[in-house]
């Protein structure tokens, strides 16, 4: 067995689970990366935001002051996983026909595995590339990563200086088998955490009569937002997604938006699910918490949303839509309060970095083409995007794995890669530097 798929293996074995509560984190695979690294003589920063959300930073020097700095961006973390819903262990990393099987193999270990290896090779030849080369190993992605990324742009943002960024997402293989389109991450929605207070009369449980408790209120809250179809507004992004990747025909049909919802209903599931979510601004009730007991009325009460929107939405939207779907009746039972947010980011596509992409991608898949496509989540990506870096999410995946099986596996059960992609994707970065070290001299 390759190192690859050994160091993938270990790394789900860990089990970095972060649930978003930000809680004490459980983060420790940036130890087994150092292991791996500290061998090579590259400048390593490790970065601790709280107890148990460790990042790293390693860094191999670049020769000219001019050249674009490109930084490997991965996350360590990974979501929960349900072992009762899984056919294998969720955390075992077994290996079954060519597959390892775990939570993060593809969001994101794998890449985290490939990325790391590569760039110890990189440090054990000794050769200097123009730009700086930086391999960032960073926790708390999955909780929008207030004490990864997004404390290292905010306190040490000398560490993450980068002009390119390639990380998570992108490369899986769709439309013919002997010229591929490979997705190419552009873009990604905002993400806002958003809670509904309520208040109302606590009383003792067997006293119901005349109460209207504050879980009835939820509940019809919940049923409201869960009705809803979400705010349709066409993004930029979305229209070159589709000019790129979809027929003439149905692109001016998926652009539409008095259009667009009926087309959607006649779709297959998994592509259903990604053009409504690229489509709109979406909200979506995920958890109710009250302060009640097994036999008491609840004096409080909070609804908590995920809500996601597309460039060109904000707060005054989500706020403005909320009212909206709940009606006066509802909306003036409720305090409503930003806990925190992400905003929807983009990178174009008419850059050089796309370009050393497009050849070094065509060194391993000789007729493969890129194509952009635009995430209904969000990466660390927009932390350096806001900095004014060209950020793409890419990789290299085999044939082996279903495109269309791809997205229900992320965050969801029976996540897994085969081996082929992970030697893949291990090369891809080699190639990229590569290609970095015969780019002609420019000034960024």
């Amino acid at each position: 067995m390759n190192a690859e798929a050994e160091l993938t293996q270990v790394l789900v074995r860990n089990a970095c689970v972060n649930d978003g509560s930000n809680n004490p984190g459980e983060e420790r695979n940036v130890d087994e990366l150092l292991a791996v690294l500290e061998p090579s003589a590259s400048d390593i920063e490790i970065v601790d935001s709280a107890p148990g959300r460790r990042s790293m930073v390693a860094k191999w020097p670049g020769f000219d002051p001019a050249a674009p700095a490109l930084m490997l961006l991965c996350h360590t973390d990974v979501v929960p996983a349900e072992p009762a819903r899984w056919d294998r262990d969720p955390f075992g990393a077994e290996i079954h026909d060519g597959f390892i099987w775990g939570r993060g193999t593809m969001d994101m270990l794998g890449h985290v595995a490939t990325m790391t290896l590569a760039f110890r090779d990189l440090v054990a030849s000794g050769r200097h590339l123009p730009g700086d080369v930086i391999l960032a190993a960073v926790a708390d992605e999955e909780a929008l990563g207030g004490m990864g990324m997004g404390h290292l742009v905010q306190k040490h943002a000398d560490l993450v200086n980068a002009d390119w960024v390639l990380t998570e997402s992108g490369g899986v293989r769709s439309g013919p088998a002997e010229s591929p389109q490979l997705g190419v991450l552009i873009a990604e929605k905002g993400a806002w955490r958003v809670a509904l207070n309520i208040s109302g009369e606590p009383g003792h449980s067997s006293l119901p009569y005349g109460v209207e408790t504050v879980l009835s209120i939820a509940a019809e809250i919940v049923q409201r937002l869960s009705q809803d179809s979400g705010l349709i507004h066409i993004s930029d992004e979305w229209r070159e997604v589709v000019r790129h990747g979809w027929n003439p025909q149905a692109a001016e049909v998926i652009t539409d938006p008095a259009r667009v919802d009926a087309v959607i209903a006649r779709m297959p599931r998994s592509v259903a699910r990604a053009v409504h979510a690229l489509t709109r601004m979406t909200i979506v009730p995920t958890r109710v918490v009250t302060d009640g007991s097994w036999n008491s009325m609840s004096a409080q009460a909070t609804v908590e949303l995920d809500v996601r929107t597309v460039s060109g939405q904000g707060w005054d939207d989500i706020v403005e839509h909320i009212s909206f779907v709940l009606g006066d009746d509802l909306f003036q039972r409720v305090d409503i309060e930003l806990i925190r947010y992400a905003n929807a980011t983009r990178s174009p596509i008419d850059t050089e970095l796309w370009g050393l992409l497009q050849e070094c991608t065509r060194q391993i898949v000789p007729d493969a083409s890129l194509v952009p496509t635009f995430a209904s989540g969000c990466t660390d990506a927009r932390f350096m995007r806001e900095r004014g870096a060209t950020a793409y999410g890419f990789g290299l995946y085999s044939t082996q794995l279903d495109a269309q099986e791809v997205p229900m596996m992320l965050h969801g059960d029976n996540e897994r890669v085969d081996l082929e992609s992970l030697s893949l994707m291990r090369r891809l970065w080699s190639e990229v530097f590569d290609g970095l070290a015969h780019r002609p001299p420019h000034s960024r």
